[in-house]
Formats: structure tokens, C-alpha cells, sequence
């Protein structure tokens, strides 16, 4: 039995408790029947409102924390990954790149291999344009691994698709 199910159950029980006392002190079957029907409305509607005064609550709150992540953040195969919407271009941090490709390259390696496409942040870490990204991705050589396949779909139709109806393209 649920916990749902079980806290009914023991409402129900109280409410029969109520009715026989009722009863007992001399109170005619109408008025038992009454109060049983009243018993029986808030024993099913009020925990549903005081649960879902909950669950607005509790997505208010989750909206007003993550209101400023909505957007920017997101992960393939376990990776986080770090988007950046400048208005023109997406842009994505170089280092989670290298953790799902495996490929331990030193910042300017990368850099020259998606040339023109990168910039460096004021803190010196490599951001790289998402549509230069996915180009690379499509032509070099390990491209034909599944993984690879994989997130340069997932580069297109989770960050750059859906940035370029934002933009107006």
C-alpha cells in the first residue's frame, strides 16, 4: 500500500470514529450522514490542494534558481557543457569538448583546427563556435565514430538549431 493510500485510509478511519461518536452522543442519522459527507470532502480535496499548493511552490522556486542557467546549460555523455549566446553566434567551452572526444590537446591545437571560430575569455580559457564545432566534426578524421556522429547531432539540434530560431535565421 502507498503512502497516499495509507494516509486515506486513516482519514477514512477517523471520519467512521467521528460518525460512531456522533452517533453515540445522540445525534440524529442525518446529521452523522452530514458530517460523514463533510468528512469525506476533505479527506479527499484538501491533502490534493495542500499537495498541490506544493508542487507550484516547489516549481516557482526551482524557476526562479535556475532562471539564469535556462539556456546555457548542457551535457552529452556525462559531460557538462558551457553555452554562451553572444547574439550572433553560440559559443561552447573548449575543455568539455576534449573530455567527450578523449583528445588531451593543448588549447592552441584545438584552436587551429577550428580556425577563425574560437576566442579566449578574459580568465584564458578557449571558447569555440558551435557551428565551427560541428564542421569540424564533420571532417575530421575520427569522424566516423558513432560518438562522434552522435554529438555533432546532439551540437546541432539541442544548441544550434534551437539558437537559430532565437536569432531570427
Amino acid at each position: 500500500m502507498t503512502p497516499e493510500r495509507k494516509a486515506y485510509a486513516v482519514l477514512a478511519m477517523v471520519a467512521l470514529a467521528l460518525m460512531a461518536l456522533l452517533h453515540a452522543w445522540g445525534y440524529g442519522p442525518l446529521y452523522v450522514l452530514l458530517v460523514g459527507a463533510g468528512a469525506a470532502v476533505v479527506i479527499v480535496y484538501v491533502p490534493r490542494w495542500i499537495i498541490g499548493l506544493g508542487e507550484q511552490a516547489h516549481r516557482g522556486l526551482r524557476h526562479q534558481a535556475w532562471k539564469g542557467e535556462e539556456g546555457r546549460h548542457h551535457a552529452f555523455a556525462g559531460v557538462r557543457f558551457t553555452v554562451a549566446d553572444d547574439g550572433r553566434h553560440m559559443w561552447m567551452n573548449g575543455d568539455a569538448l576534449k573530455r567527450v572526444l578523449a583528445r588531451p590537446e593543448a588549447d592552441d591545437v584545438l584552436a587551429a583546427r577550428i580556425s577563425g571560430k574560437w576566442k579566449l575569455d578574459e580568465r584564458g580559457h578557449l571558447w569555440l563556435r558551435v557551428d565551427g564545432v560541428v564542421e569540424h566534426l564533420s571532417q575530421f578524421p575520427g569522424r566516423m565514430d558513432p560518438r562522434v556522429q552522435k554529438l555533432r547531432r546532439w551540437l546541432e539540434r539541442d544548441v544550434l538549431f534551437p539558437a537559430g530560431r532565437r536569432h531570427g535565421r
